[in-house]
C-alpha cells in the first residue's frame, strides 16, 4: 500500500517536469544553435534541411567564435593561432534529398582531409600571419557583413549559388571574434538556386602536421531562413512544408468522422437501438456486446483528433510568424497524453482484456507498467529535442535515446500478443482433440453439445482475430519506423510533405482496421448456433432418408 501510494506521488511530479521541460523553450523552429568546446571537424547538418523557393532569403550571424588547440603533443610550436593548423567556414550547400547528404556526410567524416569548401579556399578577409593580428579589426562596425547578391567587390563572391554553396570564412584570426559578429545574408532571386540547403561547418587542415592535435570550436548562430508562397505572404517554412497545415487540417477532419461513427455507434448499442455498421452474424435477436476496452478506444480517438487539430494549427501560425509557443506547448503536451495512451491501449487489447479475460495478469501488469515508463522517457526525450537544434551534441544524444526507447516500446508491446496468440492456440487444440473424440455423439444429441460446439467456434474466432492483429501491428510498427524513415530520405525538397501523409494514412488506415477487428459484437453462443443447429438438423433428416 505504501509503495502504491508513493508511486502515485510520483508520478504528478514527473509529469510536472515533463510539461516545465517543454514549457521552458517550446518552439516548433529553432533558430539558434550553441556549440561550446567541440572536437568535431565537421558538424552538419546545422538546424533541419531548408528548402528555398525563389525569394527565399538566408540570413546567419555568428557570436563568439574562437578556436582553440585542446592538446598537443609536440612541442616547439606556436599555440598564438589554432588557424595555422586549420581553415574555419560555414557552408550553405545544396543536395538533391537527405539521402545524397547523408553519403556525403559520411564521405567527409571518413577522410577529413576532403574539404566542402575547397572551391573557396584561399578567399579569407584577412592574413592569417601572427603578425597581422589585431584584437581591434572589426571595432568600426563591430562586426562583418558578407551580401552574396550586393554589387559584386573582388573575387569572395560567387555567381553559382547552386554548385558552390554559400560560404561564410571564418579564417581571421580568431582574437578579432571575441567581441565582434560575423553575418551573411543571401535572396535566392533565380530559378536555378532553388533546392534542399544544408548548413554545416568545418575544420579543413592546411596540410600541417596535426597529428595529437585537437582543435576545439566555440560559436553561437542566429539562423533566418525564409520563403514566399504562390501569394506573396512570407513563409517561414521549407518549401516542401509550406502545405503541412492543410494537411493535417484534413486528417484531423478525418479522424473527428472516425470518432463521430465509433462513438455514435457504441452509444446505439448501448441503448438497445440497431448499431450502424456492426453485422449481426446470423443471429436473430442477438445484440453486439459493448465492452469497457471499447470505452478507451473511444477516448483514443478523441486524443487522436484533438492532437492532429493542434498540430495544423502548430505549422499555420509557424508558417506566418516563424514561432508558435504556446500551441506548441499544447501540441507536445496532447501528444505525450495521446502516445502513452495508444500504447496501452494497444497492450490492453493485446493481452485481452475485457475481451477474452475481466482482469490482467501480473506479467501483463508488469508490460504495461514498463512501457509506461518507457514512454515517459521517450516524450521527456521529445521536449528535450524540441529545445535543442540538429546537430548539437545534445540533440544526438538525446535523438539516439529516443530511437532507442521507441525500439524497445515497439518490441514490448507485441509480447502480450504473443502469449494471447500461445493461450488461444492451446485452448483450440485441446478443444479440437475433445470434439474428434466425441464427434457421433455431437451429432446424435445437437442440443446437449451445443455450448461447447458454441464456445470452440468462439474460441478460434478469437484466435483468428488476434491473429490478425499481431500482424496489423508488426505491419504498423514496420510501415511507420522504417519503411516511411526510407521513404523521406529520397523526397525532392518540393514534397517533404509526404512524410508527413504517408504516415498519418498508414495510422488512419490502422485505426480504422483495429476498430472493425475489435468492434463490439454478438458474443452470445446460444443464440449465434441456432442457424448451424437448424442447418444440422436438416442434414441428419437428408442422412436418415
Amino acid at each position: 500500500m505504501t509503495a502504491a501510494h508513493s508511486c502515485s506521488r510520483r508520478w504528478p511530479s514527473l509529469a510536472a517536469l515533463l510539461i516545465a521541460a517543454i514549457l521552458g523553450r517550446c518552439t516548433c523552429t529553432k533558430h539558434s544553435f550553441t556549440t561550446r568546446r567541440d572536437a568535431r571537424h565537421f558538424i552538419g547538418p546545422i538546424g533541419a534541411p531548408f528548402g528555398f523557393l525563389t525569394g527565399g532569403t538566408y540570413n546567419l550571424t555568428v557570436y563568439d567564435f574562437e578556436l582553440s588547440v585542446g592538446k598537443k603533443r609536440k612541442r616547439g610550436k606556436s599555440d598564438s593561432s589554432a588557424l595555422q593548423y586549420v581553415e574555419a567556414g560555414f557552408l550553405l550547400k545544396r543536395f538533391d534529398s537527405e539521402s545524397a547528404f547523408s553519403k556525403y556526410y559520411e564521405t567527409v567524416t571518413e577522410k577529413p582531409s576532403l574539404c566542402a569548401f575547397e572551391s573557396h579556399r584561399g578567399n579569407d578577409y584577412v592574413s592569417i600571419d601572427p603578425s597581422n593580428i589585431d584584437d581591434d579589426l572589426l571595432d568600426a562596425d563591430d562586426g562583418f557583413q558578407v551580401q552574396y547578391d550586393a554589387a559584386s567587390d573582388g573575387e569572395h563572391h560567387t555567381k553559382n549559388v547552386g554548385a558552390n554553396g554559400i560560404f561564410l570564412s571564418m579564417n581571421q584570426p580568431e582574437k578579432s571574434w571575441r567581441s565582434h559578429t560575423a553575418s551573411i545574408e543571401y535572396s535566392f532571386m533565380h530559378k536555378e538556386d532553388e533546392g534542399l540547403y544544408f548548413l554545416m561547418f568545418q575544420l579543413c587542415p592546411r596540410g600541417t602536421d596535426m597529428q595529437g592535435i585537437e582543435i576545439r570550436s566555440s560559436f553561437e548562430l542566429d539562423l533566418h531562413f525564409k520563403n514566399y508562397d504562390s501569394y506573396g505572404n512570407p513563409s517561414y517554412l521549407t518549401a516542401g512544408e509550406m502545405v503541412l497545415p492543410r494537411v493535417f487540417a484534413y486528417f484531423s477532419i478525418s479522424y473527428l468522422l472516425m470518432f463521430l461513427i465509433w462513438s455514435l455507434n457504441i452509444r446505439q448499442i448501448r441503448l438497445g437501438l440497431d448499431p450502424i455498421w456492426t453485422p449481426r452474424d446470423g443471429a436473430t435477436g442477438s445484440r453486439p456486446t459493448v465492452h469497457a476496452i471499447h470505452h478507451l478506444m473511444t477516448l483514443l480517438l478523441g486524443l487522436k483528433t484533438t492532437t492532429v487539430f493542434f498540430e495544423a494549427l502548430r505549422y499555420h501560425f509557424i508558417r506566418i510568424q516563424g514561432h508558435a509557443e504556446v500551441l506548441s506547448t499544447v501540441y507536445f503536451v496532447m501528444s505525450f497524453v495521446k502516445g502513452i495512451f495508444l500504447f496501452t491501449v494497444i497492450l490492453l487489447i493485446g493481452s485481452g482484456w475485457s475481451l477474452v479475460k475481466p482482469v490482467l495478469g501480473d506479467r501483463e501488469k508488469k508490460i504495461i507498467w514498463l512501457v509506461l515508463v518507457l514512454q515517459v522517457i521517450d516524450n521527456i526525450a521529445v521536449a528535450v529535442l524540441s529545445q535543442e537544434t540538429e546537430g548539437e551534441k545534445l540533440y544526438e544524444d538525446w535523438s539516439a535515446v529516443l530511437h532507442l526507447v521507441d525500439i524497445l516500446c515497439c518490441c514490448a508491446v507485441l509480447i502480450p500478443i504473443v502469449w494471447q496468440v500461445n493461450s488461444l492456440e492451446s485452448i483450440v487444440d485441446a478443444e479440437g482433440g475433445s470434439a474428434s473424440d466425441n464427434k457421433h455423439s455431437a451429432i446424435t444429441d445437437i442440443e446437449s453439445e451445443a455450448p461447447p460446439a458454441a464456445d470452440a467456434a468462439r474460441t478460434l474466432r478469437k484466435l483468428k482475430q488476434f491473429q490478425r492483429f499481431y500482424v496489423l501491428v508488426v505491419a504498423y510498427i514496420y510501415f511507420t519506423r522504417i519503411v516511411v524513415f526510407l521513404f523521406a530520405t529520397q523526397l525532392g525538397y518540393r514534397v517533404s510533405w509526404l512524410r508527413y501523409f504517408i504516415t498519418e494514412i498508414g495510422t488512419l488506415v490502422f485505426y480504422c482496421v483495429v476498430g472493425i477487428l475489435f468492434r463490439p459484437m454478438n458474443e452470445n453462443p446460444y443464440l449465434s448456433l441456432e442457424a448451424k443447429s437448424a442447418g444440422a438438423e436438416v442434414e441428419i433428416e437428408f442422412s436418415a432418408t
